[in-house]
């Protein structure tokens, strides 16, 4: 598994970083502005594409309540846990909405079995009656939130090589070179594909 940990990169040394391995001394043809929006769509594209960035809601379980709204900004739900009055957890199934009603008999458990996500909120379903201190863990893919000059790098530390080709991708496309453009578009989503095939345990 590829590991978690944020880059401590700081944007501005990162736009210092590629401006130097693009042979570009100035600023005036590639502003800053320029720069940190390349960072910031590289982020955000490879936070998709890999659902590098992660983390955990829980949601208090509510009697016959079945859809929990999602407050973080996030780009997919990956997973969703049951966790009963003991403090037991297990995985919950993937479902649908079209399925609420459907999947008890298959469950045939008192219990939540099954999630879906729809309209930003997570469904947990069957129902349950009653509550004590039941919960859901939903496990989500981040959405990254854009950052600027001083801040340090947002994604894992194994992708700022996948992020310097992104944003140099960028800068060839703007100096019109379609040639650069495209294989370094080409390294890049091969980049990624080797540390999201790695997180997976392929």
């Amino acid at each position: 598994m590829s590991s978690q940990q944020k880059s401590l990169t700081l944007a501005s040394d990162f736009i210092d970083l590629v401006r130097s391995d693009y042979n570009d001394s100035t600023s005036t043809y590639f502003s800053d502005a320029d720069m940190l929006r390349y960072i910031n769509d590289g982020t955000l594209d490879i936070a998709i594409k890999s659902q590098c960035l992660q983390t955990v809601e829980q949601k208090a379980l509510l009697a016959d309540t079945i859809e929990y709204s999602i407050s973080a900004q996030y780009i997919e739900v990956i997973a969703a846990h049951y966790i009963d009055s003991s403090g037991k957890s297990w995985a919950l199934k993937p479902g649908s909405i079209d399925r609420v009603g459907l999947d008890i008999a298959e469950g045939d458990t008192d219990a939540p079995a099954y999630w879906y996500e729809f309209n930003g909120k997570v469904g947990i379903y069957p129902a349950l009656a009653s509550v004590t201190t039941q919960a859901a863990d939903v496990f989500l893919a981040s959405r990254p939130s854009v950052i600027t000059a001083a801040d340090t790098i947002l994604i894992p530390e194994v992708y700022d090589v996948a992020l310097k080709k992104y944003v140099l991708s960028r800068m060839a496309l703007k100096d019109k070179n379609s040639a650069m453009h495209t294989s370094l578009m080409g390294e890049y989503n091969a980049e990624i594909m080797f540390y999201r095939n790695d997180q997976k345990g392929a």
